[in-house]
């Protein structure tokens, strides 16, 4: 099977060890509400440039660009090493403090459809992109963690003709394994989803610290009581599509975003069981198979679900996709 795709192995770390990476310390970042309700993190890097490529990033199940700080370092840490402009886009009806998910969003979700939700997260990508002076044609890049990979799928399947991706990113991708069932997924999340978290807390003290101050525990609480329906709703919606299927029906739109040079990189740890590297080999080739030339399999020895959380780990792995991508 690796024949059909590059695949590489990416050495366990300290990952607690790693530095920032340069430039870390001039990053302009802010937090933008758009006109329809979406928390957009944007971070540029240019230093003045007015030009400059622009990189999307698609949040995990429960994240979101205000309650979690790592969101915000994940965007940071990405335009530093990219030296461009980075918006990390809420996932609708995840953040509190914003407005419920629309009727129309529960619907398709429960049949395994993120596209309504993706074409209003273009809406808010157009704002933030308008925020720091850029148009669609700056985005060259879409990444996707968890169910971020879902969502970067609808991203690219209903992108304005504009946009031309030169790379796509699929981390840790969920539910991938469709013989289990809702029941079977959730349980396997909530058992392994955390795998490893011990740690992650301990090499973060500033996190830790950030969480106390804010009361973190209070916080998910207040995520789990107010937003029921993004908890839920994205979880079901994930057992049930088919984002291989998606990818490849976004290549083969009129004006697509993607095409057979784009680089998709597809990254998981080692260790993953929410994300098994059998499962990650299974979609490469099904990707490989339908006309993508350059797909790029990486994983990171010893990486649990949970790596995507420690920012150094995120910082290496921006590295290594970097590099193979190039």
């Amino acid at each position: 099977m690796s024949e059909l795709f590059t695949a590489k192995t990416m050495p366990e770390e300290d990952w607690s060890q790693v530095p920032k990476p340069n430039g870390w310390d001039d990053v302009a970042c802010e937090r933008i509400i758009t006109d329809n309700n979406l928390g957009v993190y944007v971070a540029d890097a240019r230093q003045g440039d007015v030009n400059g490529k622009a990189t999307i990033i698609l949040p995990q199940w429960s994240d979101g660009t205000l309650h979690n700080p790592l969101s915000q370092e994940r965007a940071k840490a990405t335009a530093a090493i990219e030296g461009g402009v980075v918006l990390y886009v809420d996932n609708p009806g995840v953040e509190p403090g914003l407005p419920n998910m629309s009727e129309d969003i529960k619907q398709a979700l429960l049949s395994g459809d993120f596209k309504p939700g993706a074409i209003k997260q273009w809406d808010a990508i157009a704002q933030g992109l308008d925020y720091v002076g850029l148009d669609f044609d700056s985005i060259s890049r879409v990444v996707g963690a968890s169910l971020g990979a879902h969502v970067a799928s609808a991203i690219v399947h209903t992108a304005p003709e504009e946009v031309h991706l030169e790379r796509m990113d699929l981390w840790e991708t969920a539910g991938l394994d469709k013989e289990n069932n809702f029941l079977q997924f959730a349980a396997n999340f909530m058992m392994h989803g955390g795998d490893g978290y011990a740690d992650i807390l301990k090499n973060n003290p500033e996190w830790v610290a950030y969480l106390r101050k804010i009361n973190g525990t209070k916080e998910l609480a207040k995520i789990a009581i107010c937003r029921t329906a993004g908890l839920f709703y994205y979880p079901w919606a994930i057992n049930r599509h088919d984002i291989g299927n998606t990818i490849i029906e976004a290549k083969n739109r009129k004006n697509p975003a993607i095409d057979g040079d784009t680089a998709l990189t597809i990254l998981n740890g080692t260790e993953s069981k929410v994300s098994p590297s059998e499962l990650n080999n299974r979609l490469a080739a099904q990707l490989a198979l339908n006309g993508f030339r350059r797909v790029i399999r990486l994983e990171s020895e010893g990486g649990v679900h949970a790596s995507q959380d420690n920012i150094g780990w995120w910082t290496e792995m921006e590295r290594y996709s970097e590099s193979e991508a190039v």
